[in-house]
């Protein structure tokens, strides 16, 4: 009995088979982080626990008929608004609630309204590392339902939303 042993090829798919496993984990994480959380033990102490990195951000010249297509198609609630060329303003944030109060009932054409029309500024965030329930108080203070959460330097990195902090409550408890 001869037999050769690739132990290179056996190494290499070894490491191939975890760097596979460790972007499937990663990939569970983005889409559903608390169910992730949940099946790795971890408890969520702050809103970058929760939040959904796939911050969608859109300029301000868009229509509200080309955001609310690509709102549908990607089951997302909301788009980081850009100031459009014209405006002073900073960034808002523009949700569902906002096109139907300041476009559908006002009787406008979504094609005939820039979203930087129908945004809310500004834009209201929260760091990163905040707690839980620091950010579900300030939604409360400021009667909203997400967030936007900035990094270090200021900039956008995810969003948190009433239904993220709620779903996370009922799982895990109060958080201390």
């Amino acid at each position: 009995m001869h037999g050769t042993i690739d132990i290179d090829r056996i190494q290499r798919e070894r490491e191939e088979a975890i760097e596979a496993e460790r972007q499937a984990r990663e990939q569970r994480r983005v889409v559903a982080p608390l169910e992730e959380m949940v099946a790795s033990g971890r408890v969520p102490h702050t809103v970058a626990d929760l939040m959904n990195p796939n911050l969608v951000t859109m300029s301000g010249d868009t229509s509200v008929e080309d955001a609310m297509h690509l709102m549908r198609e990607r089951r997302i609630s909301s788009v980081v608004v850009q100031p459009a060329p014209d405006e002073a303003e900073g960034m808002g944030i523009m949700t569902q609630r906002d096109v139907i109060s300041r476009v559908v009932s006002a009787t406008k054409q979504p094609s005939q309204v820039r979203i930087s029309e129908a945004a809310t500024r500004p834009l209201i965030t929260v760091p990163e590392d905040t707690s839980l329930l620091d950010c579900a108080e300030r939604m409360g203070a400021e009667n909203i339902r997400r967030m936007v959460v900035i990094d270090t330097q200021g900039r956008p990195i995810g969003i948190i939303s009433d239904t993220d902090i709620f779903a996370s409550v009922e799982q895990f408890g109060l958080p201390e």
